[in-house]
């Protein structure tokens, strides 16, 4: 492990040079103009169901929308990670493409396939051939601001996205809703950023408690699971390291009992449960159960409480957690958390077969 001050401001911002925590420091901000990008006129009939195609970074956004809408959206939410659409995708249903860069091969694929079915599509991007293809083909596009990695650029997506269901009458947000979860944001940001010492950061906390340890996130019901893959996949790119995601009940019926040999893994856990005051009293006896049966084995186990009134600031504060204990984890590795250069290796290889694929031969 790194001996990084990151106490120190300067020492962090001089390994920051992505400036990764200026970005997570606006994700209210980037809320408050993702829901303002979202108020497009769409002249549809409500589709009979909504596809959300993303990855990565940009497909996070369409896990943790179907969890915000599911109580109210008289329509199914389907998040796909896939070129192939379920087969429900088609005439009458609408398929929002996402994808920052607006080159992402899978999403674009998924685009195609949605307008050869007649679905209706709408695109998120900021710019790329998705930008292009929409304005060639006339369909809805939301534009978002370029120039920053896509996984920063979730508040920009999720909130345009529920802004989008909500003035199709899919879910039930205002901008009362809207700003207060903004606000919570914008306060917490603040006591979490990096001008705050550990000993009054929660999120430095975590990631001091994180370091050196496989980082195993848990959320307390199945509504939190996507928050608790949100948190695994930026601790991957942010710290460049392994990490482990899930949701209780499901956990509790095969994860749980994986816990009998963690001794042997030669590197010990470190548990953060993701709680929220609507998880319930069953889901608080067996996260209590749990923890007292099969975490034994644990370097650390942490319990984090949502903020705020509304569901979505509740969930957004979780998700804003995750991304500052993930970059400050990575900091303390002495790992810059903006550069992911195995991803952008591979993309680079297999855009080199497809282009050897399609060489005539001598």
């Amino acid at each position: 492990m790194s001996s990084m001050n990151i106490d120190d401001p300067a020492a962090l911002a001089r390994l920051d040079s992505g400036g990764m925590l200026g970005l997570v420091g606006r994700f209210g901000a980037m809320a408050a103009d993702g829901w303002r990008a979202g108020s497009l006129t769409l002249r549809m009939p409500r589709p009979t169901a909504v596809v959300v195609a993303g990855m990565g970074g940009s497909g996070i956004g369409g896990q943790l929308l179907r969890t915000l809408v599911s109580a109210h959206c008289p329509v199914p939410v389907v998040p796909i990670a896939s070129p192939t659409l379920p087969v429900h995708a088609g005439r009458g249903a609408l398929v929002i493409a996402c994808t920052y860069s607006g080159s992402t091969e899978e999403t674009l694929a998924a685009f195609e396939s949605a307008r050869d079915r007649g679905a209706s599509v709408l695109a998120i991007t900021s710019g790329g051939r998705l930008a292009d293809r929409a304005r060639e083909i006339g369909c809805p596009l939301v534009m978002l601001p370029a120039g920053q990695p896509p996984r920063s650029a979730l508040p920009y997506q999720l909130l345009a996205m529920l802004r989008i269901l909500t003035g199709l009458g899919l879910a039930p947000y205002d901008e009362g809703q809207t700003g207060e979860a903004v606000e919570v944001i914008a306060r917490l940001a603040a006591a979490w950023g990096p001008a705050i010492p550990t000993a009054a950061n929660p999120a430095k906390h975590l990631a001091r408690r994180l370091a050196g340890a496989l980082p195993v996130i848990y959320g307390a019901s199945a509504d939190l699971g996507p928050v608790a893959y949100r948190w695994k996949t930026q601790v991957n790119e942010h710290a460049k390291t392994f990490a482990v995601a899930n949701a209780f009940p499901e956990l509790s019926h095969n994860e749980t009992v994986g816990w009998g040999r963690v001794a042997e893994l030669g590197v010990r856990p470190a548990v953060v449960i993701l709680r929220d005051r609507d998880d319930g009293d069953r889901a608080a006896r067996e996260v209590e159960a749990t923890r007292t049966l099969a975490f034994g084995g644990a370097k650390s186990i942490d319990d984090v409480w949502s903020e705020g009134e509304g569901l979505l600031a509740r969930m957004l504060s979780l998700v804003v957690l995750g991304d500052f204990t993930s970059v400050y984890l990575a900091c303390l590795a002495g790992v810059d958390p903006t550069p992911i250069d195995v991803i952008t290796a591979v993309k680079r290889r297999l855009q080199e077969g497809q282009t050897t694929r399609g060489t005539p031969n001598p």
